[in-house]
């Protein structure tokens, strides 16, 4: 599609990747659109003349740092301090207020 180069972009190019998107485009929408690849894309060949030779390979624009805690072994829940704060129980369960209605 687009190995004639980059900014070579045709009307057949449009359609095909409207086919492969799965949307409907006008004839207006179509030509917008290639008009906008094709500025997209040769932005993005001047970006490629860019020495970056002295720039370290980044996966983030701002560091990431962990932000939880670690992860250590503590006392263990049993559950009662939950089971505890019911005010009611029966047979075993936890009992709540019913939210519906028999009819």
């Amino acid at each position: 599609m687009l190995s004639r180069g980059i900014c070579m972009i045709t009307p057949e190019d449009i359609k095909k990747l409207a086919e492969l998107a799965r949307i409907h485009l006008t004839e207006k929408e179509e030509k917008s659109l290639e008009k906008d690849l094709k500025s997209i894309l040769s932005y993005v060949e001047k970006l490629k003349e860019v020495d970056v030779s002295g720039v370290h390979e980044m996966t983030h624009a701002v560091a990431a740092k962990n932000v939880f805690r670690g992860d250590e072994p503590g006392e263990e829940d049993d559950g009662t301090l939950l089971t505890e704060q019911f005010p009611e129980e029966e047979r075993g369960y936890l009992k709540v207020k019913g939210v519906f209605e028999r009819d």
